[in-house]
Parts: structure tokens; sequence; C-alpha cells
């Protein structure tokens, strides 16, 4: 539903942000973007969680449910762009090279 966007900045601050799933949540076997969660300064787009259900019983899911949280980090120095498949994603979809 969120767009996110870390633009690189040459002579300004630049960011990064991390999801960190609900500990609420993981209490109950629902894990949130548990394999890769960095989003790396440069990125733009939405974020695809990656999510698993560990637990015996079915989880509903409702759409505007909090399940996660974005951590904004400060990027020490000044980062250069780096190719990333993801940058500018709408789906939910990887790529394999």
């Amino acid at each position: 539903m969120e767009k996110v966007g870390f633009p690189l900045l040459t002579d300004e601050q630049c960011y990064s942000g991390r999801v960190e799933g609900k500990s609420s949540l993981a209490r109950c076997g629902i894990l949130v973007h548990f394999t890769a969660p960095t989003i790396h300064a440069g990125f733009t787009g939405t974020i695809t969680l990656e999510m698993i259900n560990l637990s015996e019983n079915d989880f509903l899911l409702y759409p505007g449910m909090f399940v996660c949280q974005l951590i904004v980090e400060e990027v020490k120095g000044y980062p250069t762009g780096a190719p990333n498949q993801f940058i500018g994603q709408t789906k939910p979809a990887g790529v394999i090279k």
C-alpha cells in the first residue's frame, strides 16, 4: 500500500531503511520480512513483505493491518548507486538471474 524512496544525495545526508516484524505477530508464528530486511539508499518503490506462517493455525490478514515497522537509518558517507532489480517495483515478484 505504501511506496518509499531513499534518494541518493550528493551533498546531503542519505538514509536507508530496515523492515522489522511485530513481536505480537511473531508470538503467533507470523514472521514478516525475515530474509533481507534492508532497503538501501537509492531504492524507490513498494516494499514486498516476505511473510510466513510457522503456526499450525490459519491467520487472517486484512488491508490496513499493521504487520511491520520501517526503521529509518542514517547512512554514513555518500553511497553510490548499485543496480537493483527491485527498484521501482509495483508487483511482489522476484527476478532470478
